[in-house]
C-alpha cells in the first residue's frame, strides 16, 4: 500500500506531503480544489504520460515520490529480480518511486534511490496502483488483462502453465521442421552440384597449414641457388678452402693460442681466455651448421613445379568455396553434411512430424481442458458480477464474459472440424461485455459512455476480484459520478468493503460515501497575493463533522452539523 505521498510543483501545488494508511483513503472539497491533481500525481510517479505544463509557474521542475509497502511474495519483486535493475530492491520491503520533470518535459525516475527507465517505472506501477477516473489508464478495460483475471479466478495457473510448456515444445519442433525442411529443399536442388563440389574437394585432400608450409617451400625451392652460393661464400671465408691459405677460423684459433699464453704469464686474463675459447667453440659449430645447411639444399626444378601447381589448386578452390584452407574445409563439411540430409532426409521429416502431432495432441487436449474451465468460471463471474451491479443500482444490467477460442486456417488445433490457434496461454480470446440498460446490446467495458456507469463496473469487478487481484492499491476518481441517495450510500458501503481487502483512494463529492472513510483529507485552493496554491490536510473528528455536514448542505448550521454528526455516527 501506498504509506507516503510527496508532490512538489506539479500544476498548483508548492509541496504537499500526506501519510496514508491501510482501508479507504477519502479526499473531499469544492469543486475545481485540485482533488483529481493530487491523485493524478501518484499516476505520474507510476509512469503515465506527462508533459511540459505540469511543472508550476516559474519552477524549473516538479517532482512526485510514493513510498509503497509491499509483502515478499509481491510480484512487483519478481520484476525488479527479473530486469537490469534488481539494485534497487530493499530489504526493508518498502518501495520508493519518485520521478522529476523538468520544465520541457523531460523525466527522471528513480526506485530506491536507482535510475530507471520511464518503461519500466510503467510496467511495475500496473502491479502496485490500479487508478479509475476519465482520462487515467483503466487496466480492466484492456481486453488482455480479462483473460489473467478469468484465470486468476479460477485458480488455473497450473493447467495455463502447463498449455504453455506444450506451446513451447511445439513451437520448438515446428521451428526444427521448417529450418530442416528448408536445407532439405536447397540441398535436392543442389545435389549434383553438391556431388561435384565434393568430389572435388575429397580429391584435393587438403590440409589445415598446407598453404603456409608449401609457401614456404616454394620460396626456398625458386631461391636455391642463391641460397647455395652464399652460404658456400660464407662457409669458405669461416673455414677456408682448398684454394685459399688461412681462413677466419684458422686466423682465431692462432689467436686463441696466443692468448692462452699470455694467460700463463698473467693469471689475470684467464677469465678472458676462457670466453674467447668459448667464442672459438661457438663459431666453430656455427660453421659447421652452415656447411650442413649448404650441402641440403636442393637444386629440384620437378619438385618446384609440384609446389606451384599444388598451390595453383588450392587458389582455384579459394576462389570457388573460400578465402583460406580452413574455410574451404568448412563449406567441405557442410557440403558432405547436406548430402547425408538428403539422404536420409525423408525418414528425420516424418519422426519430425510424428513429434509434432504428439505434441499438438497433447495441447490441444490442454487447451480444450483449459477452455472449458474458463466458460465455467465466466458463468461464474457473470453471476457474482451482476448481483454487485443490481446493489449498485444497476438492476437491469446483463454482464457477459465471452470466451471465443480463436480460430485459425493455420492453426495447429483441430476440433469438430474447425482449426484453431494455440497461444502461449491458450487457445482462447476473453473479452467482458456490458449492457447498462434493457434493451441494449452488451458492450466491450472501453465503450461504456457513463462515467458513473464506468466507476460502478469497476467497483462491482473489483469486489469480486478483490481476493484473487494482486494490485494493493486502488484509486477512484469521480466514483459518484450520476449517482446519489441510496444507491451513493451502497457504493460507499463497497469501497468499505472492498478496502477491507485493498487500500482504497476516492475522490467524491457525496456526504453518503465520505462518511465511510477511514482517513478523510479535504482538498482545498487558497489565493495569496497572485498566486494559487492546493493544498490538503487529514481531517480530525470534529473536522469531518464541519466538512461532511458542507458536503450536505453548502454551509456548516445546527442542522446540517447535527445530520453530519448523526450520518457519521452511522458508519
Amino acid at each position: 500500500m501506498i504509506e507516503e505521498l510527496y508532490i512538489s510543483n506539479v500544476a498548483l501545488i508548492d509541496e504537499l506531503q500526506l501519510e496514508c494508511d491501510a482501508g479507504l483513503n477519502v479526499f473531499t472539497g469544492e469543486t475545481g480544489a485540485g482533488k483529481s491533481v493530487i491523485l493524478n500525481a501518484v499516476g505520474l510517479a507510476l509512469g503515465e504520460r506527462s508533459n511540459a505544463g505540469l511543472v508550476r509557474d516559474g519552477a524549473t521542475n516538479a517532482k512526485i515520490q510514493i513510498a509503497v509497502a509491499l509483502p515478499p511474495d509481491h510480484p512487483v519483486w519478481a520484476g525488479f529480480n527479473d530486469s537490469e535493475f534488481a539494485d534497487a530492491l530493499d530489504a526493508e520491503e518498502t518501495l520508493v518511486l519518485s520521478r522529476q520533470i523538468n520544465a520541457s518535459g523531460r523525466s527522471r525516475c528513480h526506485a530506491n534511490g536507482q535510475l530507471v527507465s520511464l518503461t519500466f517505472l510503467s510496467a511495475i506501477g500496473d502491479l502496485l496502483v490500479d487508478i479509475h477516473g476519465q482520462h487515467a489508464h483503466q487496466s480492466l478495460f484492456r481486453s488482455e488483462t480479462h483473460l489473467d483475471l478469468v484465470d486468476t479466478f479460477g485458480r488455473h495457473e497450473a493447467l495455463k502453465a502447463e498449455v504453455c510448456k506444450k506451446y513451447d515444445e511445439l513451437h520448438a519442433a515446428q521451428a526444427q521442421l521448417a529450418d530442416y525442411s528448408q536445407t532439405l529443399r536447397e540441398a535436392t536442388q543442389e545435389k549434383d552440384l553438391l556431388e561435384f563440389q565434393l568430389e572435388e574437394l575429397e580429391d584435393a585432400q587438403l590440409q589445415e597449414g598446407e598453404e603456409e608450409a608449401l609457401s614456404n617451400e616454394r620460396h626456398l625451392l625458386s631461391n636455391a641457388e642463391t641460397l647455395f652460393e652464399s652460404a658456400n661464400q660464407l662457409y669458405q671465408e669461416l673455414y677456408g678452402s682448398d684454394l685459399s691459405e688461412s681462413s677466419t677460423l684458422d686466423g682465431l684459433k692462432i689467436s686463441s693460442r696466443t692468448l692462452s699464453k699470455l694467460c700463463e704469464l698473467d693469471g689475470s686474463l684467464s677469465e678472458l681466455n676462457t670466453r674467447f675459447e668459448s667464442a672459438l667453440y661457438e663459431l666453430e659449430d656455427i660453421v659447421y651448421q652452415i656447411r650442413d645447411y649448404r650441402d641440403k639444399i636442393e637444386f629440384n626444378p620437378h619438385r618446384l613445379s609440384e609446389v606451384e601447381e599444388r598451390l595453383d589448386l588450392i587458389h582455384r578452390l579459394k576462389r570457388k568455396y573460400g578465402d583460406s584452407v580452413s574455410e574451404i574445409l568448412a563449406y567441405q563439411a557442410q557440403a558432405s553434411q547436406k548430402l547425408e540430409d538428403l539422404q536420409f532426409g525423408s525418414e528425420r521429416i516424418e519422426e519430425l512430424k510424428d513429434q509434432i502431432h504428439l505434441v499438438t495432441q497433447g495441447a490441444q487436449e490442454l487447451a480444450t481442458e483449459l477452455s472449458k474451465k474458463r466458460r465455467e468460471t465466466a458463468t461464474q463471474l457473470e453471476g457474482l458480477i451482476e448481483r454487485e451491479l443490481q446493489t449498485l443500482g444497476m438492476e437491469k444490467a446483463v454482464f457477459q464474459i465471452l470466451v471465443s477460442p480463436i480460430e485459425s486456417a493455420e492453426g495447429p488445433l483441430e476440433i469438430e472440424g474447425k482449426r484453431y490457434e494455440l497461444r502461449s496461454d491458450g487457445m482462447d480470446e476473453i473479452e467482458f461485455f456490458i449492457s447498462p440498460n434493457v434493451g441494449s446490446e452488451p458492450k466491450p467495458l472501453a465503450r461504456i459512455a457513463s462515467g458513473g456507469e464506468i466507476s460502478r463496473v469497476m467497483l462491482a469487478l473489483k469486489t469480486v476480484l478483490a481476493q484473487v487481484d494482486l494490485i494493493p492499491t486502488m484509486i477512484f476518481d469521480e466514483i459518484d459520478a450520476g449517482i446519489g441517495g441510496r444507491t451513493a450510500d451502497i457504493v460507499g458501503q463497497k469501497l468499505k468493503e472492498l478496502s477491507r481487502f485493498r487500500q482504497v483512494f476516492c475522490i467524491t463529492h457525496l456526504p453518503q460515501i465520505a462518511r465511510f472513510a477511514d482517513q478523510h483529507f479535504r482538498v482545498e485552493k487558497s489565493v495569496e497575493g497572485d498566486r494559487t496554491t492546493i493544498s490538503a490536510k487529514l481531517l480530525t473528528p470534529e473536522e469531518r463533522v464541519e466538512e461532511v455536514a458542507r458536503m450536505h448542505g453548502g454551509e456548516a448550521t445546527v442542522t446540517t452539523l447535527a445530520h453530519a454528526r448523526e450520518l457519521l455516527k452511522g458508519q
